[in-house]
């Protein structure tokens, strides 16, 4: 049996030819399996039912009867762990496959050091060294610091618990420990530990090596979904006005980010809960027959030695998330509720976050590195048709290319985008340059954050460049939309809106940074919708030639609209 990237072991090659040359084509690692039934067995004879385990560039190709999670180790730290469900059958009876995920292969080329364990019992099944790709130096799966990475459950890197510091883990229980007195004190709501916190204080008295934040949860003493939503939005407020760095999940759960002692950042996620019709809800995804003695009076746990306040039964709370099993350590958990919950506290609550994930993934990944820093072809047109220098707000920056750009020409920039880890790269290469720009989370899809920030901008009376490159295509329709009422609040005092985006001429056309969400539309119908909310069309120009990059040749539309004042 042969499978993309992996193949057939051969305990006698070491990947090296006769005259020392390294291989270079895709290389193995030929898995040593200690065999489950003999400890002392010889590790070059494989896995119990004599099958050769393989590994390749693209996928590990396991025993099929290896049915616990497994721990992946590249450089003495752990990068990812996988469960059976989570495997693909090759071939009945022979091996399954799993595929690295993609967040990881660009790190993937050079020589590394990889151990292959069981996550509860520890028992190594792997433990080699092996050269992937045709890198020369070795892989290290780190950020920028050196500090190291691991795939979290999103399937982003991140820094767990595992790889951090006990200053690190002392920095987040204050901030847990500040942020339940605060809420408290802000809004009379009594704040508890809740899900990944919750499990590691009852498991173990300790956080879990492999998570990467903390949870709390609250419940709210409303019960129809759209008071839930307006005391989630005002519980924000008034935690912003105490400092805290805030991004917000859906209408009842959000992010406060703490810093971390060596300069990062940490999250600790505020998720609401609620009682209705005899069921309880926590966003994100729990919906159980919970009694309120389930959660009153609230009990404490103790999490690295201090007392936290915990739901009176903790361990109900934690079934109804992880289910009965909830015990047995699994890094590699996702909780998948039944469609009805999904349906409900979507329906409720949720629908801000189209493709957050996705984004994500890419402006934490070397993905978004290969985007050029020179500005766009679209930046210097619009740089030409202005020549004077003005206030200009940047909607979907993404690497903040354009945006930097204009501010080192002396525009006023401020720059709105949906990712946080978007901002954080702008606001740091910003303040590294010195460059007087602005950098915000904005969601187009929260009509809220649309009217209040228009409207912000609308009282100040300095015409301004509303910019957005390759944004429009990127949107659903209701985003699209917030956006054409933006545009029309934003300039109220005068200005131009400048978009550029691909047509649907050329659908099929290769991406260069990848698949995702994009809405191709023709350009009539863009002006149609751009006219209907009263903007004018001063310029409009599409075709081929305008935003070439290397093979790449879309078909896009300009066009510059202003609105009546």
């Amino acid at each position: 049996m042969r499978l993309k990237g992996c193949a057939p072991v051969n305990p006698w090659d070491d990947g090296v030819n006769d005259g020392g040359t390294v291989m270079t084509f895709v290389m193995n690692v030929r898995l040593t399996l200690v065999a489950s039934a003999n400890p002392m067995a010889d590790p070059a004879m494989g896995s119990p039912s004599g099958e050769p385990p393989m590994i390749g560039d693209d996928a590990l190709c396991l025993p099929s009867d290896c049915d616990a999670v497994l721990d992946v180790c590249i450089g003495g730290h752990r990068v990812w762990s996988i469960a059976p469900p989570s495997w693909e059958e090759a071939a009945a009876g022979t091996s399954r496959r799993v595929s690295w995920p993609p967040i990881l292969l660009p790190y993937l080329n050079g020589s590394a050091h990889v151990v292959i364990r069981e996550h509860v019992s520890g028992r190594v099944l792997l433990d080699r060294n092996h050269r992937f790709g045709t890198g020369e130096g070795e892989v290290r799966i780190v950020n920028a610091a050196g500090h190291p990475l691991s795939v979290n459950k999103a399937g982003r890197l991140d820094r767990a618990f595992e790889a951090g510091t006990d200053a690190m883990v002392d920095s987040l229980l204050d901030g847990i420990e500040t942020l339940i007195k605060d809420i408290r004190e802000e809004c009379g709501i009594e704040a508890f530990l809740a899900f990944g916190g919750l499990l590691g204080a009852i498991r173990e008295g300790k956080l879990i090596g492999h998570d990467v934040d903390a949870d709390i949860g609250y419940v709210s003493a409303y019960t129809h979904p759209l008071d839930v939503a307006r005391e989630s939005f005002h519980l924000q407020r008034m935690l912003h006005r105490r400092g805290y760095k805030v991004n917000r999940f859906s209408a009842a759960d959000f992010k406060a980010r703490i810093r971390d002692p060596d300069g990062g950042t940490r999250g600790i996620d505020i998720f609401g809960g609620f009682f209705v019709d005899g069921y309880f809800h926590l966003m994100p995804t729990v919906r159980a027959p919970l009694p309120r003695s389930a959660i009153f009076p609230l009990g404490e746990v103790t999490l690295h030695g201090r007392q936290l306040p915990a739901p009176a039964d903790p361990e109900a709370l934690l079934e109804a998330k992880y289910g009965k099993n909830w015990r047995v350590p699994d890094p590699s958990f996702k909780h998948q509720p039944p469609p009805s919950t999904r349906r409900r506290l979507h329906g409720w609550m949720r629908g801000l976050r189209q493709h957050i994930r996705y984004w994500e993934s890419f402006y934490n990944s070397k993905d978004s590195a290969a985007v050029p820093d020179e500005p766009s072809a679209f930046a210097q047109w619009v740089h030409e048709r202005e020549s004077t220098p003005q206030p200009l707000v940047d909607i979907g920056f993404g690497t903040g290319r354009d945006a930097l750009w204009f501010a080192r020409t002396g525009y006023q920039v401020q720059g709105f985008e949906y990712v946080p880890a978007a901002v954080k790269h702008a606001e740091d290469a910003a303040r590294k340059e010195g460059l007087s720009a602005k950098f915000d989370v904005f969601n187009l899809y929260e009509r809220r954050q649309v009217l209040a920030t228009g409207a912000e901008l609308a009282h100040d009376e300095r015409p301004r460049v509303l910019y957005g490159r390759f944004l429009v295509h990127a949107l659903e329709d209701e985003g699209r939309h917030n956006l054409w009422r933006f545009a029309e609040m934003a300039l109220r005092s005068g200005g131009r809106l400048y978009v550029e985006f691909r047509t649907g001429k050329d659908a099929t056309a290769e991406h260069a940074f990848g698949e995702h969400f994009r809405r191709f539309l023709p350009s009539d119908v863009v002006v149609d919708e751009i006219e209907s909310r009263g903007g004018h069309v001063e310029h409009r120009e599409e075709g081929h030639g305008l935003a070439v990059y290397k093979d790449e040749d879309p078909h896009v539309c300009r066009l510059v609209v202003r609105w009546d004042q």
